[in-house]
């Protein structure tokens, strides 16, 4: 047989194609694989109760708070920004104030919770600070990362610089 004999040429061209359909399903199956484990859960519905819940978040972030696996909050001294944290509450409290009339029942007490839980919060951690910076003096050190959890009072016995709240 010669190359240009047309019985081998067509054998190459079915060949090609065949191995280029069987390359594109791979491609696409791995396309759909991909684009499932990369799919990001919906966005929530946009309702009065996300908004708090974002604005309360975002409080608790420049508070450092996070949850410690034994199920009590962690707050990281080093990581707190009380002017912010602040900022965030009283954003809360202006939408409080604006509101007031306007909501159900359960909107308003969910305010007026969130609100009182945070403010609450705001103080113990404001005094957690100022006791670390009286003990510490300077400022937060900034180089310490928060070591395994303490115990509530013990926040500097070790180096670290975290409060667990219970």
């Amino acid at each position: 047989m010669t190359e240009t004999d047309p019985s081998n040429h067509f054998s190459a061209d079915e060949d090609w194609k065949s191995e280029a359909e069987a390359e594109r399903a791979r491609l696409a199956e791995a396309d759909a694989k991909s684009a499932a484990a990369s799919e990001q859960p919906p966005i929530p519905e946009a309702t009065f109760d996300y908004f708090v819940i974002a604005l309360a978040s975002q409080a608790m972030m420049a508070m450092a708070m996070r949850p410690d696996p034994s199920g009590q909050v962690f707050i990281d001294l080093n990581s707190v920004d009380l002017k912010m944290a602040e900022h965030h509450i009283d954003l809360l409290a202006v939408l409080d104030e604006k509101c007031k009339g306007n909501l159900t029942d359960e909107e308003s007490s969910m305010l007026t919770e969130t609100l009182h839980g945070l403010r609450s919060q705001f103080v113990q951690v404001q005094t957690q600070v100022q006791e670390h910076l009286a003990k510490h003096g300077g400022g937060l050190n900034a180089e310490a990362q928060p070591g395994p959890a303490t115990p509530p009072g013990d926040d500097a016995s070790s180096g670290g610089s975290g409060l667990i709240i219970p």
